[in-house]
């Protein structure tokens, strides 16, 4: 995932992504199911993929440190 580098993400926590994919979770769909309902939902993945990527790279960051 390629992100703007000047843009700093505040701390996020493992309850956030528990939370998140609760509320969002990965699912399959029907193939009768509209283009735009698959759209939104993995709109909503995204961000939640986007909010772990950045949780795993903080995480690395912090037990990584010198």
């Amino acid at each position: 995932m390629e992100t703007d580098k000047h843009i700093e993400i505040p701390p996020i926590t493992k309850g956030l992504l528990d939370a998140l994919n609760s509320a969002f979770p990965a699912q399959d769909f029907p193939a009768t199911d509209s283009v735009p309902m698959l759209n939104f939902h993995y709109g909503q993945r995204s961000v939640v993929n986007f909010l772990k990527h950045h949780y795993q790279i903080q995480t690395e960051n912090l037990i990584n440190q010198k």
